[in-house]
């Protein structure tokens, strides 16, 4: 996965700045059940039963099982949060 150039200076993460430093360790591997990045069908299925991507983004928020609140992302935004699962799952 290619993984965007820092933007420094505090301006906003880009998905693959967020899925790099706080999301891939789980998600890349499909840890502790976590879907993985890129399989659709498990996203899919977990977007259905969540509400779609605002549901998936209240439950990253909040932490989901062995997820904790935001995914260790404390100082991500919520923007920057759907921006990161929208492309792990390839939902809009």
């Amino acid at each position: 996965m290619e993984v965007a150039a820092s933007t420094g200076g505090g301006g906003a993460k880009t998905p693959d700045e967020v899925i790099a430093k706080h999301c891939n360790a789980c998600h890349g591997t499909g840890l502790l059940g976590a879907p993985k990045i890129g399989d659709a069908a498990a996203w899919g299925e977990r977007s259905k039963k969540e509400g779609g991507v605002d549901g998936l983004l209240a439950k990253a928020i909040s932490g989901i099982n062995s997820m904790p609140p935001k995914g260790t992302c404390a100082d991500c935004s919520d923007p920057e949060l759907k921006g990161a699962i929208e492309k792990m799952s390839g939902l809009k």
